[in-house]
């Protein structure tokens, strides 16, 4: 070999050198978008045929405010779940009672409001956890639950009282509807 070649030779064996060390050589195969399962806490506690309840988080600088905000958002939520369940058992019951659910529904609807707003004075807290994050806050997350009795008897004892109800109202028939749309919750 001449020396022409053996100067081209190294000089591309130097290029080729460099090259592969800007590169960084072997680089590591990037990872497959992965996925990681996330425990909420509280998430467990749901209605089920005994109990309605109401998931509520909050987030705060003040430990107290992050509490009352997340019981503030339980209650919402149990509320919900209450009147919603409520709504379809009073559909339910007039419709099986024969009569036009639009001379009802907007009684008993009222009926079944004024009976949530009872069961929420008297609502226990299920779970409660707090923790503080690393930019130093307070989350707290907190279910609450109301008995399935308490609520029925709130609305029954409504039920009961009212003129314009009382003459269509059966206690066991609507107890029976009750327990039946309860069980659906499972």
């Amino acid at each position: 070999m001449d020396r022409k070649t053996t100067f081209y030779v190294l000089l591309l064996s130097v290029i080729m050198i460099f090259t592969l060390q800007s590169c960084g050589g072997a680089k590591p195969v990037a990872k497959v978008n992965q996925e990681t399962e996330v425990t909420v806490p509280c998430e467990d506690q749901v209605t089920d045929k005994n109990f309605f309840r109401g998931q509520g988080t909050a987030q705060s600088k003040d430990l107290n405010t992050a509490r009352e905000k997340a019981r503030m958002n339980a209650n919402n939520a149990l509320a919900t779940s209450i009147q919603v369940t409520t709504k379809r058992v009073t559909e339910r019951y007039v419709n099986d009672a024969g009569q036009s659910p639009a001379d009802y529904a907007e009684t008993f609807e009222s009926l079944t409001r004024e009976a949530v707003q009872e069961t929420l004075n008297n609502v226990t807290v299920s779970c409660n956890k707090t923790m503080k994050t690393t930019d130093g806050m307070y989350k707290v997350y907190m279910a609450v639950e109301a008995s399935k009795n308490e609520v029925f008897d709130a609305v029954n004892k409504r039920t009961e009282v009212n003129r314009k109800i009382e003459t269509i109202y059966n206690r066991e028939k609507f107890r029976k509807i009750f327990d039946e749309e309860m069980g659906k919750t499972q």
